[in-house]
């Protein structure tokens, strides 16, 4: 059966690029000329719709239960509960790298690839086109082992640090006893929910990312509406989180459930087979490497918080954990047409399909930066009056600093994205990026921040990004993919970074209207 990209292109049809024809099993079609018959259907089926639909449904906690947070709970409620957030997103460090990695050699399985090791050769054609469903288990049965242990890790690790980091924090509060509870409930679901991971990442392997965002939007509303009922009628710190919590654990419940429907349920033929040592052997270089890069970008923010929260006056860091909540949303939601993709693109490439991937990278890029400057702008006029109108009690950082944060977070989708485009040639270079890029992190952040304040964080993270992180992630993309910076970014990143550019510089220069901006 043919692939098709869907609707990304009736979304963006005024940026139609050209379509390299293909004659093998997956083609991705031009798909800006739509009849608006099957618009609902294509809506239905697409990967960035659907996606950008369960990014929303979980986006709705900040429209309803954000705001109840911010009126009901003091400065020191809001920095446990955003810390308890915080180190739930810790668990992608135990993880390793596996989901990505698992998913990716997945991903390459259904286009008929047997090698799982290299693919930057593009004219070495690894895939037939057709699902090689005895990989795929063998795969499904090595996951299934490998989280069952992970999972063990991941508990324990999660418990001492995060118990270390969460005292100081809840030693403030009145009621110690319920938020300790909190903490306990997290760490209950963690053993649950871990396990997981094997399930989301097979569905998207096989390129179920539809049908997986779809309930993830049910779900998701199921649990706004628990969490507002809670806050309207108790309002606590330890309801709150198992309102959330127990909603992760019906997601992983469900996501089994689908595995077991999906193509006939294969990801459970032989499930009990246990850890298989070729597959092992293939995804284990690839996914310690993954995880590596992980766990030194993404975990370094969020151990950046918790360190912050030690000693940053308490208003300023509630202040800046609700910026960084907000950017890092803006970022998540901007992901979606790229990242939806990632399974095609890795299939395309087992296939030796270098134009087609590129095609598709491109639109992806370009959607997912105009996402994300879009809605960056957007919060930044509109963050601070709000909080007013909510008659908050912790207020939304200065301009500037939500400036820097939004540079930031742009540098780091550039880098990013080409990073994700070069890993579908299946060699890994996340962990050379990741540990020179925290080293620049750590060495400007501990130089500036007594005289910043949290102003070295996002300033950190930038030199990172400038001085290693982005150019050298986009330099191996270039080079494997044959692209001209000039010539692909000018069709892509040029003019989303341009806007963003424009807004930040202009909260720099003109600081008063800025203030203006913001209430």
């Amino acid at each position: 059966m043919a692939l098709q990209t869907e609707t990304d292109g009736a979304i963006c049809s005024s940026f139609r690029l050209p379509v390299p024809y293909s004659d093998t099993k997956t083609t991705v079609r031009p798909t800006a000329r739509l009849s608006l018959a099957g618009l609902p259907l294509r809506l239905w089926h697409s990967p960035t719709i659907t996606t950008w639909g369960s990014f929303a449904a979980r986006t709705l906690s900040l429209v309803a239960v954000f705001p109840l947070v911010l009126a009901r709970f003091s400065a020191e409620q809001v920095v446990v509960w955003s810390l308890l957030n915080s180190i739930i997103g810790l668990q992608m460090l135990a993880d390793l790298g596996f989901a990505s990695t698992f998913s990716r050699v997945i991903a390459f399985a259904m286009g008929g690839a047997k090698d799982l090791v290299d693919f930057r050769n593009p004219k070495r054609v690894h895939g037939s086109g057709e699902p090689d469903w005895e990989v795929i288990g063998r795969i499904s049965s090595t996951m299934g082992t490998v989280y069952g242990r992970l999972t063990v890790v991941s508990v324990i690790a999660l418990a001492s640090f995060g118990t270390w980091s969460l005292n100081k924090p809840i030693e403030a509060l009145p009621d110690r006893t319920e938020a300790w509870l909190a903490w306990a409930v997290v760490l209950a679901t963690t053993a649950i929910t871990f396990r997981g991971n094997a399930y989301s990442a097979y569905l998207q392997g096989i390129n179920q990312i539809a049908l997986l965002r779809r309930w993830e939007i049910a779900t998701s509303v199921g649990a706004v509406i628990t969490s507002t009922a809670v806050m309207l009628v108790d309002g606590s710190l330890l309801a709150l989180v198992v309102a959330n919590q127990i909603w992760l654990v019906i997601a992983t419940l469900r996501n089994r459930w689908l595995c077991s429907v999906v193509k006939q349920g294969r990801f459970f033929y032989g499930s009990d087979q246990g850890l298989d040592g070729p597959i092992f052997q293939a995804v284990w270089p690839s996914a310690w490497r993954s995880g590596v890069g992980i766990a030194l970008t993404g975990g370094l923010v969020q151990v950046s918080n918790l360190l912050y929260a030690q000693w940053g006056p308490v208003q300023q860091v509630a202040s800046y954990l609700i910026a960084l909540r907000l950017i890092q949303a803006v970022s998540q939601f901007s992901q979606a047409p790229f990242y939806s993709k990632t399974p095609l693109l890795a299939r395309l490439r087992s296939e030796g399909k270098l134009d087609e991937q590129v095609y598709v990278a491109r639109r992806g890029m370009l959607l997912s930066y105009w996402a994300y400057s879009i809605g960056f702008v957007a919060i930044g006029t509109s963050a601070g009056p709000l909080l007013k109108l909510l008659d908050s009690q912790t207020s939304f950082v200065e301009p500037q600093l939500w400036a820097l944060m939004g540079l930031v977070f742009f540098c780091e989708r550039y880098g990013a994205m080409h990073l994700q485009l070069y890993t579908t040639t299946n060699h890994i270079i996340w962990h050379t990026v990741a540990l020179v890029h925290s080293a620049i992190f750590m060495a400007v952040s501990l130089a500036t921040f007594n005289f910043v304040g949290a102003y070295a964080i996002p300033g950190g993270l930038l030199a990172g990004y400038l001085g290693f992180y982005s150019w050298y992630s986009a330099a191996h993309s270039y080079k494997a993919f044959h692209l001209q910076l000039w010539s692909f970014e000018k069709s892509t990143s040029l003019v989303p970074l341009s806007v963003t550019l424009v807004y930040s510089l202009g909260s720099f220069l003109f600081p008063m209207l800025s203030k203006t901006w913001n209430g």
